[in-house]
């Protein structure tokens, strides 16, 4: 933009840029009008208003640039300006990276479908508790759900809190919903026999026996690569995981674990050896010979039909690793080593979960 006879005031084709220094930092703020003579003579008037301000310490960024991004930056009460909506988007922008996949596509859900539709609009100064509490009143979504949305502002408030945006994050001064767990339905020996029994000979059935026998959330189970399977050892290492079709770390830190193989668990991997599995990965899709590509594409090619053939109540293949679980603390295996199998970091989801099936002595 080239200069015109006014200092700290350049003209472009179609707009203005104004120049001035506010506490020591050289301020540019584009005003998008066409620099004629009428337009330049108001434009210098603000300026010289803006001077004037911010001299005798006056001066509200807001009220004088409110589209401005400097006025944000310069204000002195951030959470006056900021929507609840802002503040989810940049506590989202700084944290997702950190997340499993799963995770990361749950969050974006709730907040897309919950946090934004009903709070989005909220200056952050003016919710309060209260705000939450009515909506947490009447909304017609789960209580688990609404512990979701409560979280994901907790979260967020938390961020502001910790960057002294505001001085207490409102979310704490509200109660959580009870609400009570659903009780997992484990498969009993009897119909883990029948499933097995349903399903075709060859990776279909490898794949369902071997989660029955290790308890391996199906996403890892895909992601499994020979070069973490050690026959001797008895082991595996589960470092990865296929979720949704892509590949992306476990699910959690404790997540990543040495896995302990059963002898069941053993012969499944020992029988896929003779088969002549030249592949990095442990687990093919029998028709193209390569890693599954979603969880999904072997609940309905064999899972659902196998159920249906055998007569047995449907549940989704997650209750392979409800069925491990059981069985194990059903045999009095400790439930710290259970909790350590499944990948969890504490047997604490254990006691909840699985508590009547833990062997007392």
């Amino acid at each position: 933009m080239k200069a015109t006879q006014y200092t700290g005031i350049y003209a472009g084709k179609n707009a203005v840029r104004m120049e001035f220094i506010y506490r020591h930092q050289r301020c540019r703020e584009t005003i998008h009008v066409r620099p004629t003579d009428s337009n330049l003579r108001r434009l210098r008037d603000h300026l010289e208003e803006v001077r004037m301000a911010i001299k005798i310490g006056k001066f509200d960024y807001f009220e004088y640039f409110p589209e401005s991004k400097n006025a944000f930056q310069f204000s002195d009460n951030k959470a006056a300006h900021m929507t609840i909506e802002q503040m989810m988007t940049g506590w989202y922008e700084q944290s997702y990276k950190n997340w499993a996949f799963s995770t990361e596509k749950a969050n974006r859900g709730r907040m897309d479908n919950h946090v934004i539709p009903n709070f989005g609009k909220i200056i952050v100064e003016d919710f309060t508790p209260s705000r939450f509490r009515e909506w947490q009143r009447t909304a017609t979504v789960s209580a688990k759900t609404v512990n979701e949305v409560h979280s994901l502002l907790s979260q967020a408030f938390d961020f502001l809190v910790y960057d002294d945006i505001i001085d207490q994050n409102p979310m704490k001064r509200v109660r959580r919903l009870k609400h009570q767990t659903k009780e997992v339905r484990p498969f009993v020996p009897e119909e883990r026999e029948k499933i097995l029994a349903a399903l075709s000979e060859g990776y279909a059935r490898d794949f369902y026996e071997f989660a029955f026998w290790t308890g391996l959330r199906t996403g890892e189970q895909i992601g499994l690569r020979w070069e973490n399977v050690d026959l001797e050892r008895k082991v595996i290492f589960i470092r990865e995981s296929v979720v949704k079709g892509r590949k992306a770390g476990t699910k959690t830190q404790g997540s990543n674990r040495t896995h302990e193989l059963s002898k069941q668990a053993l012969q499944v991997l020992n029988r896929i050896k003779d088969y002549g599995n030249d592949s990095e990965y442990v687990f093919l899709d029998p028709r193209t010979h390569e890693r599954w590509k979603c969880e999904g594409v072997p609940r309905e090619r064999f899972w659902t039909k196998a159920l249906s053939k055998a007569s047995v109540r449907y549940s989704k293949p997650y209750s392979c690793r409800h069925t491990y679980a059981s069985i194990m603390l059903s045999q009095g295996e400790n439930p710290m080593w259970v909790a350590h199998q499944l990948g969890h970091k504490d047997w604490g989801m254990i006691r909840k979960v699985y508590g009547r099936w833990i062997k007392r002595e």
